[in-house]
């Protein structure tokens, strides 16, 4: 599986990161490069923040919020998934935002065009690890879904690619 990332365009990054910093702990990066390994590295949740002015890794995020946004009913495994703490905690409680078409865009895999297109929109790229395996099996076998764009199984074939047999008879 691979990361689907979002972009908010219209919330500066100096701004996301500034609000963030009231729920979760804000490590400030050299760059991109630095920032996906910083990432990678991070134990989850954790996200990284990039946009025009910088990168931003949020790690470690207040114990007390985060319980107190995640629904009660979802299972324990459901409410740790980086895609169900980003919906149900950064986007609305955070940022006081939704997660709907309008507000926040989707990119599969690609964390360079997400940040290209935050810039471009005068926004806030957020880049997330990909859901494990394990994860999103657990939280199915127990009848519950994962987030929307939370998965993205790969390799697909070709858009236009047309498959056909010849049988010989």
């Amino acid at each position: 599986m691979k990361a689907i990332h979002r972009v908010i365009p219209g919330l500066p990054l100096a701004e996301a990161a500034a609000r963030a910093k009231g729920s979760w702990r804000v490590h400030d990066q050299e760059d991109l490069a630095e920032g996906l390994a910083a990432l990678d590295a991070a134990e989850n949740p954790a996200f990284l923040l990039a946009g025009a002015d910088g990168v931003h890794l949020l790690t470690h995020p207040d114990p007390v919020q985060l319980a107190l946004a995640m629904p009660a009913d979802r299972s324990d495994r459901w409410n740790s998934l980086n895609t169900s703490i980003l919906t149900q905690f950064v986007l609305p409680k955070v940022w006081g935002l939704q997660d709907d078409e309008e507000t926040v865009r989707i990119v599969h895999h690609d964390p360079h065009a997400a940040l290209r297109l935050a810039v471009r929109t005068g926004g806030t790229a957020v880049l997330l690890k990909p859901l494990a395996v394990d994860d999103v099996l657990v939280v199915a076998a127990s009848g519950e879904r994962v987030p929307r764009k939370s998965t993205s199984f790969g390799p697909k074939p070709r858009t236009g690619l047309v498959l056909r047999t010849f049988a010989i008879d």
